[in-house]
């Protein structure tokens, strides 16, 4: 890329997030007009970077604590499997790997990542002090997007007026308060995963993009797997679950639309007592063990997660902090 075209796009990013500061104050009828305007022509990464930064910007904290980790869907794959991303922050953290977790409560039931957290017992309310206190101590902080990136509420209305998603639904992932350098990010459409790529690329972060062909916003264990690594530039690589695990695992041994049930799969998974989760999880763990330099093959990672996994240090760290 030239000078010049860094700087086009630079002043393009700057833009949208000036634009989405103005918004946060304007009526309703005027954030249904822009969301509704964005919608029909599309929306640019420099756009999503730039909108994403604002709301980032307006969070209730501002830490800049270096090295940190996230792990995040977007959801929205109807899948019903356990909530993954959330079991390998904590395995990342047990391995000594600083994690910033961001996510919520499920929107249409009660499985979402939060709600997996406070079956196990995790405290939300945290101000500055003991948000990096936690990460000194534990290497794991669980940010609750509500609670601290209010400015996603003063969009509800508008966005309940409109029959499609916004670009709300794409920027969610994007705006954990403590933007982490590294970032594992799962989404449901290669469409989807392409525009994340460029906007990861942008942010100038570390990290992959993944989802599966069967539509999962996770790395499917029964299905080839498609991942774009972010480094300064972009490269697609594709992973056949097999060729880590041995063999395939069906759906219906990963997911329930039983929340309760969910969370116990979770937590067999964590323990390593429940094979086929232990592997879900540590299939999904291995974009973060590469990226923050503790093994240098898919195999070695997926591998050293599993170790973690069956040693029991990563139900330990549950416990550590959810105490």
């Amino acid at each position: 890329m030239s000078e010049i075209e860094y700087a086009v796009e630079n002043q393009s990013v700057m833009r949208a997030r000036d634009a989405m500061k103005t918004l946060v104050a304007l009526p309703d009828s005027e954030k249904v007009k822009f969301l509704s305007e964005l919608h029909d022509r599309g929306e640019t990464p420099e756009e999503i970077t730039g909108f994403a930064m604002a709301l980032r910007e307006m969070s209730d904290i501002h830490i800049k604590y270096p090295g940190l980790t996230d792990v995040v869907g977007t959801g929205g794959d109807g899948k019903n499997t356990v909530n993954v991303s959330t079991a390998v922050s904590i395995l990342l953290a047990s391995m000594g790997i600083k994690t910033a977790k961001h996510g919520n409560f499920g929107i249409t039931g009660h499985h979402g990542s939060a709600d997996f957290m406070k079956y196990a017992g995790y405290n939300f309310k945290m101000d500055e002090k003991e948000i990096v206190d936690r990460l000194n101590k534990e290497n794991y902080v669980y940010i609750l997007a509500p609670q601290y990136n209010k400015s996603f509420a003063k969009f509800s209305q508008a966005r309940k007026q409109l029959s499609f998603r916004t670009v709300f639904n794409i920027l969610g992932p994007l705006t954990n308060p403590l933007n982490p350098d590294k970032v594992v990010l799962g989404v449901y459409s290669c469409d989807l995963a392409g525009l994340y790529s460029k906007v990861v690329l942008h942010e100038g972060k570390k990290g992959f993009i993944i989802h599966s062909s069967d539509g999962m916003d996770e790395l499917s264990p029964y299905s080839e797997n498609h991942l774009y690594f972010i480094n300064g530039k972009i490269e697609k690589m594709d992973i056949d679950p097999e060729k880590l695990t041995g063999h395939r695992t069906g759906i219906e041994k990963i997911s329930t639309v039983d929340s309760e049930k969910s969370f116990k799969m979770l937590l067999a998974g964590l323990s390593g007592e429940n094979r086929d989760v232990k592997e879900f999880i540590a299939l999904n763990a291995f974009p973060a063990i590469m990226i923050n330099g503790m093994a240098s093959t898919v195999e070695d990672a997926y591998d050293l997660a599993i170790k973690y996994l069956d040693s029991g240090m990563a139900l330990k760290k549950l416990r550590e902090v959810c105490k």
